[in-house]
This record gives C-alpha cells, structure tokens and sequence, in this order.
C-alpha cells in the first residue's frame, strides 16, 4: 500500500468506484471487442497492448485513434460493432480485481456506486454478470454526459443518492477518475493495478494510493 496525503477518516457515507480496471479486469474483453469492431469496418486487428492503454476512454475517441485514417470517418460504426459484441461477450475473460470482494463487504455501513463511461445498461450489465450487483446503489454511466475527467457523471450520482461530495470518495485507476473527484468536490482514492501508470496516478495527488483495494475500508475509516 501506498498513501499520498491526507485522508478524510470521519463521516464517510458514499464510496463511489470506477468500473473497468479498479473493479474488474475487462482488459481481454474489452480489447476483444475493440478488434470486433476495427475488423468490421475494413481495418486490421490490433495488438491488446495497443488498445489496453486506450481502456476507459470514450468509444469514438478510441475508434478515431485505433482505425486507420482512411477508415475514420467509419469509427460510429464500429462504436455499433463494439456495443453489439461486447453486450453479448463482456465478461468472457474478465475477473474481478485483487481486493474487491473484501472491500466491498467491508463497505456494507455506506453507500456505494459505480460511475463509469460505459454506458448504463452495459455497465449493469457487467456488473450483474459479475455477481457484485448487489453491493451498489447505484450504476451510473455515462449516457449522453461528458465523460471523466469531467465530473458531470460524480455529480449525478452524488445528486441521485442525495449525498454531500464532502463525505464521499471516488476509487478509480486512471488520472482521470482523480482530476473528475477533485473537481466534484470529493476525495480521491487511486489503485496502482489499473490502466493508469503508477507515476501519472501519484502526479494527481489522490488522498490514497492502494496497490489492493481490500485496504480501502479500513483507510478511509468505514468499520
């Protein structure tokens, strides 16, 4: 476990969790379903390296980045191809990550959330698939809202449970999950196992720095 800065120990009442690479390894999946989707509008399969680091960032932008330039203005397209096979295949491979199932007992006294730039009924979807449904409150995605690191997604999910950011964390592995929590006024948890570099995580500052998120309850005070 790392730790960077002060933690907030008293009052917490909502934990809110990114989805892919803090919660569960999609990397596979989500690859899988990106070459699906690259292949379908006439390009070529890419290494999984070369997608991984592109993981949580929204479908187009990925598509415009990954496909061929002559083939860009087919990225809509491939967006459809992605959805479509990932519904149907989305947890083929994944697993969820080290600590989870202990965290997430060890935060039954609180609220918990998913807020992700999935979309909703995918992000449900995974999760039941899963077995974690359960624990949340409420999954959030990001439906026709920015994406992080805009907090627009926080804010939703902070106005829907009616809490206060200043008793609420965001845990998420990439720097935007932690620029979105500060911007939303909450505290900002980083796991080092994720998409995100360990040397980006710790230049965002986050409150906490956890290489397993099993630490998180007992961090953050919740008993």
């Amino acid at each position: 476990m790392r730790q960077a800065g002060p933690t907030c120990r008293e009052g917490v009442d909502l934990v809110v969790f990114d989805l892919d690479g803090t919660l569960v390894d999609s990397r596979e999946d989500i690859s899988r379903a990106v070459n699906e989707g690259i292949v379908a509008v006439g390009g070529g399969k890419r290494p999984v390296s070369e997608i991984i680091p592109h993981i949580g960032r929204p479908l187009m932008d990925i598509f415009n980045d990954l496909l061929p330039v002559e083939l860009r203005a087919k990225a809509g397209r491939a967006t459809e191809i992605f959805r479509e096979y990932f519904f149907a295949h989305c947890v083929e491979t994944s697993r969820l990550c080290p600590g989870v199932s202990e965290c997430l007992e060890g935060l039954e006294a609180v609220s918990r959330a998913i807020a992700t730039t999935k979309m909703t009924f995918m992000a449900e979807r995974v999760v039941q698939q899963m077995g974690i449904a359960h624990h949340f409150d409420l999954v959030q995605g990001s439906d026709d809202i920015p994406h992080k690191p805009d907090p627009t997604v926080l804010a939703l999910v902070l106005e829907k449970l009616r809490k206060e950011a200043g008793r609420a964390w965001v845990v998420g592995d990439t720097a935007y999950d932690i620029r979105a929590g500060k911007a939303a006024g909450m505290h900002t948890c980083a796991v080092t196992y994720g998409i995100g570099e360990v040397e980006d995580l710790e230049r965002e500052a986050p409150d906490l720095l956890l290489d397993n998120l099993a630490d998180l309850p007992a961090e953050i005070g919740v008993r």
